[in-house]
């Protein structure tokens, strides 16, 4: 025990006191040292600290009339151990149960999408698409409480890399526009004016936020939309992600950043979820020294404002989109949401824009930007005008485009829109050049067929897993070899006989990380391969993991078809950098 000053120098104490903290005993300066404590409550307050020999003490203070204090210090350092290895423990069964959880969940949901490609009946398709909505609706929920049990326990690694802001809200609103589009949504993006090229944070746990909240709005939203934006703020970076959902009521607000908590129990009942997704949000954001705000009232939509204080890197050698000054646009689109997104674009790159809503409206324009949800198939009408025509189709329905080309439609984008696709296409329209020729194609999705051939290794212990990566690979072309365990894995890529090669991080014998730190030891070509880490856990350490073995490249289950064409298709060429990296 302890008498403390007012200032926290110390009164007096007895021997015991006086030996734990005697290093830290001294006029005017309190002996728990750097500590900031808490404020009292009712004279009183309870506080861990520090011992300068490192042992942890719980001080309980109470306040006396004349400032000074009365202190108690115990020793918790065995406490705060065990309570240390319970939490690593309670981490690690929620890691191993969720990985059993979602290897079959994986093996469902992949051969799931394989079959969706074959010739099925509308009635299989609807028992298809059920199958597949209770898994992924599984898969998420595994997801959310294994990222709780995480942060729960304090393991929060934070990477402090390079990113452009506008292709991370980009990707989110990419990821989700199939699931919008079933439900009769758009979603689109807006990069206000002055928004940094390229920032300094995490981006893996910002696209973690943006997932959670895009997600929910297009989960929440029956009609209109969702719209992430992203724009300079106070002392950093401002996200948000509004839709035209139900909106929630002030009295509910606070409550849905809780753990397990849902706006209205019937809400669980008709939409599902844990009600995790938004404490996780709020987790992250205080983890990144960030804060999270919500503005709605019920029936009209909400406004979730996530403030980061990312820094701009330095030298960053991003180029912006070019100026679309002098250009005029007209914008036919159905949806409101669609409309102001793309004028608040167009007037942010310089450009001049009124939103119409019928040929008649059209002269005195540059350019005609027009929703195929409006033209329906049937641009006839439009490319009669005189003025030249983008069209905006959904990246779901990009087949729809070949119509409107043997219609004489020359210029066309792909939804949610790209700002700088949108600005290199309606300069071009606006100048009469020809597309294929002159305008480069920043915009990917709707790119030629995949000129694949690669050799590639397969270590998957797990056999459907295996054959759905194996099924897709072919298809795109691959000569694909597989293996059960990190062992034979290492032994096959020895031979140097193989372009890419396919690692499972979780694996019998010999695990992913420790067969790529093997491989990336083999002399010559065989140490150079390409590798590509498969992991059922999106989780940063697993990221970090994989990274510091050497790997290239990260591809997480449920394999997206797309995804992993996409990453073979990286290698076809001259190697390229990886697209995810940590600090060491």
């Amino acid at each position: 025990m302890a008498h403390l000053e007012a200032d926290g120098a110390l009164r007096r104490a007895n021997a015991a006191f006086r030996a734990a903290f005697r290093q830290g005993i001294g006029p005017r300066r309190a002996p728990w040292g750097r500590v900031t404590p808490p404020d009292f409550v009712r004279n009183e307050r309870v506080f861990d600290a520090p011992a300068p020999d490192g042992s942890l003490f719980e001080w309980r203070e109470r306040r006396l009339a004349d400032g000074s204090r009365i202190v108690t210090a115990r020793d918790v350092s065995e406490r705060a151990a065990a309570a240390a290895e319970t939490a690593r423990a309670k981490t690690l069964l929620f890691a191993t149960l969720t990985h059993e959880l979602r290897t079959p969940l994986n093996g469902i949901l992949g051969m799931a999408g394989l079959l969706r490609r074959a010739d099925l009946d509308p009635t299989q398709r609807e028992y298809l698409a059920a199958i597949r909505n209770c898994g992924e609706h599984l898969l998420q929920l595994v997801s959310e409480i294994l990222d709780f049990s995480r942060l729960e326990s304090g393991r929060v690694m934070l990477e402090q890399v390079a990113f452009d802001p506008e292709e991370t809200v980009q990707a989110i609103a990419e990821l989700l526009s199939p699931r919008a589009r079933e439900k009769g949504l758009d979603i689109a993006t807006r990069i206000a004016p002055h928004t940094p090229l390229c920032l300094v944070g995490d981006e893996g746990r910002l696209r973690q936020i943006l997932f959670n909240l895009a997600g929910n709005a297009v989960k929440f939203t029956e009609t209109g939309g969702v719209l992430i934006e992203v724009g300079p703020h106070q002392n950093g970076v401002r996200f948000s992600v509004r839709d035209t959902g139900p909106g929630i009521a002030p009295d509910k607000q606070a409550a849905i950043f809780e753990a397990f908590s849902q706006v209205d129990a019937s809400h669980a009942r008709l939409y599902g979820g844990a009600g995790l997704g938004l404490a996780i949000v709020r987790k992250l954001a205080d983890a990144m020294g960030g804060r999270i705000s919500l503005v709605s009232r019920p029936g009209d939509g909400a406004v979730f404002h996530i403030d980061l204080p990312f820094v701009t890197a330095a030298n960053a050698d991003h180029q912006g989109p070019p100026s679309l000054a002098g250009v005029h646009v007209a914008v036919l689109a159905r949806a409101d949401l669609v409309a102001s997104a793309v004028a608040a674009t167009i007037t942010g790159l310089g450009g001049s824009v009124r939103r119409v809503h019928g040929v008649e409206e059209l002269d005195g324009f540059d350019v005609v930007l027009l929703d195929h949800d409006v033209a329906r198939g049937d641009a006839a009408a439009f490319l009669a005008c005189g003025t030249p025509v983008v069209l905006m189709a959904p990246q779901e329905d990009r087949h729809a485009v070949d119509a409107y080309r043997a219609a004489g439609l020359e210029h066309h984008l792909l939804k949610p829109l790209r700002r700088r696709s949108l600005a290199a296409r309606l300069l071009a329209a606006a100048r009469g050049v020809q597309p294929r020729e002159n305008v480069r194609a920043d915009d990917e999705r709707g790119g030629p067929a995949l000129q694949l051939g690669l050799s590639v290794l397969l270590a998957e212990d797990n056999p459907i897993n295996a054959l759905l990566a194996r099924t897709l690979l072919q298809r795109a072309g691959c000569r694909v070899d597989v293996v059960g365990d990190g062992e034979e894995a290492v032994a096959a890529a020895s031979t140097g006989a193989y372009d890419l090669i396919f690692l499972d991080l979780r694996m019998p014998r010999l695990d992913g990380v420790s067969a790529a730190r093997r491989i990336r030891a083999l002399p010559g070509r065989a140490g150079d391969v390409a590798l590509i880490a498969l992991t059922a856990d999106a989780g940063e350490d697993e990221r970090v993991a994989a990274l510091k073995a050497g790997m290239d490249e990260f591809v997480t289950k449920p394999i997206d078809p797309e995804r992993l064409a996409a990453v073979a298709a990286r290698f076809t060429g001259p190697p390229k950098p990886a697209t995810f990296r940590a600090d060491d």
